[in-house]
């Protein structure tokens, strides 16, 4: 149902206003919004005043906890309590001597654990030992550092020969300090007692100069890696089991002996594959049987066997 539009009332029905009711309508009006502006100013006061204690508070909140945290902050830089007082040292080789270790790691005992930068211990640790691998420092507070060391697996067993005992390998008695081992990277190591595969391979080293020391690099990765690949590419190809492998260092060659002691020279001036090559058309003119001492595979070419 829709609504009928407003209209004015008639005159007739408009009730007449005296002066009084006007003056009295006005007064009360006036009461009433001098009430109302009172207390929406009391709000606002309020208002403001809670506002000013809120921020207050916060204020001396963040201002209390900025001074908690200098002060711990104060004892803990300068408190012996976060100074390095134990090294704990955990291998993962058996052949790492812990009392060593303990002994390049003692200037680090009495430093702030915290402002002990992990690069440092690293440091420290491989310019002491030459065939480490790996190095995990770890901060255990207040006063603990602990260190995880993991050393370069053994690929081989070392027989440094004289000229004396090149003639016959089978003389060699060691470096009388230990036993002599060759790491995956080439370093040289001494060592007593070691967790070396049961199989292991023995390189026969000759050509030296000067004798090798402990610690040092003697074979590039990539020399060695020759050296493994040349032997199973003869296993796979020819069938032929290497039972020795000779180097000479300062040649950078190396003789490989198979079945009834003959040998197979090799060396880094051509490909391994080219060397192949080499042997196999030699194989497809010459028996193997009439070989007797060695097959030189390194002239470019020609083929030369004893």
């Amino acid at each position: 149902m829709s609504l009928r539009p407003a209209r004015r009332l008639p005159r007739r029905f408009n009730r007449p206003v005296t002066r009084e009711t006007k003056l009295l309508v006005k007064r009360r009006n006036r009461t009433t919004r001098r009430v109302t502006d009172r207390v929406r100013k009391i709000q606002r006061r309020g208002g403001r005043l809670l506002i000013a204690v809120r921020k207050s508070f916060m204020q001396w909140l963040i201002l209390v906890g900025v001074g908690l945290v200098l002060l711990m902050g104060g004892l803990f830089a300068f408190s012996p309590i976060v100074r390095i007082r134990e090294i704990r040292v955990v291998r993962t080789n058996a052949r790492l001597d812990i009392e060593e270790v303990q002994h390049i790691l003692a200037p680090l005992f009495g430093r702030h654990l915290f402002f002990l930068p992990e690069y440092e211990v690293t440091n420290l640790l491989k310019d002491a030992l030459s065939d480490l691998q790996e190095v995990e420092v770890s901060k255990r507070y207040p006063s603990l550092l602990h260190v995880r060391i993991a050393l370069d697996p053994i690929v081989a067993r070392l027989r440094i020969l004289s000229p004396e005992d090149a003639a016959d390998p089978q003389d060699y008695t060691g470096s009388g300090a230990g036993i002599d081992f060759l790491t995956e990277r080439g370093i040289y190591i001494v060592a007593p007692m070691l967790e070396v595969p049961v199989e292991i391979p023995t390189i026969n080293l000759v050509d030296w100069g000067v004798r090798p020391e402990p610690g040092t690099e003697l074979l590039i990765p990539e020399f060695l890696d020759r050296i493994a690949q040349t032997e199973r590419a003869l296993l796979q190809q020819f069938g032929h089991h290497v039972q020795a492998t000779t180097v000479y260092l300062r040649a950078q060659e190396y003789h490989l002996q198979i079945d009834q002691g003959r040998e197979l020279w090799f060396d880094t001036a051509s490909t391994m594959d080219k060397q192949l090559l080499r042997y196999r058309t030699f194989l497809r003119n010459v028996p193997l049987d009439s070989v007797q001492t060695y097959v030189d595979l390194r002239l470019t070419d020609r083929v030369i066997y004893k």
